[in-house]
């Protein structure tokens, strides 16, 4: 889990106007920045907790809290199996980066590629999802 030190940097990037609040629109991206791995149900909900923007102390709150490993497991179990046509466990490493760099909140192909190696995933081939649900939920 990220430390207070983290948490203000990523606050600070994302409150633009350097008003001391972040627009609720946001906030997914910048917990998921933090490492939370977040449905788009618990963020809509964060987002109708919150109102239109996040005060620093608000942030703290909702950064701080503990995901619960099994349904991060789960929710990441669920997302790769949508793309696993055959239901073998194992994804192709270009249709996980098409993915990722085209859909929803979008990494550049550089981005891509430097997650990959930081987290030792190989650049071309198969990937065997289930190891990398495991290396996500355990960090």
């Amino acid at each position: 889990m990220s430390s207070e030190a983290e948490w203000k940097e990523c606050f600070d990037l994302f409150d633009k106007e350097s008003s001391g609040k972040i627009k609720a629109d946001d906030l997914g991206e910048a917990l998921r920045s933090l490492g939370l791995v977040l449905t788009q149900k618990e963020v809509s909900s964060m987002k109708d907790e919150v109102g239109a923007s996040v005060s620093w102390d608000k942030f703290k709150t909702l950064a701080s809290k503990k995901p619960d490993p099994e349904k991060q497991a789960q929710a990441l179990m669920q997302a790769f199996q949508v793309f696993d046509q055959t239901g073998s466990g194992q994804m192709e490493m270009k249709d996980l980066g098409h993915i990722v760099t085209c859909l929803g909140e979008k990494l550049s192909p550089q981005e891509f590629e430097e997650i990959c190696g930081a987290a030792g995933l190989p650049s071309t081939g198969s990937l065997d999802y289930r190891k990398v649900v495991d290396k996500v939920i355990k960090a």
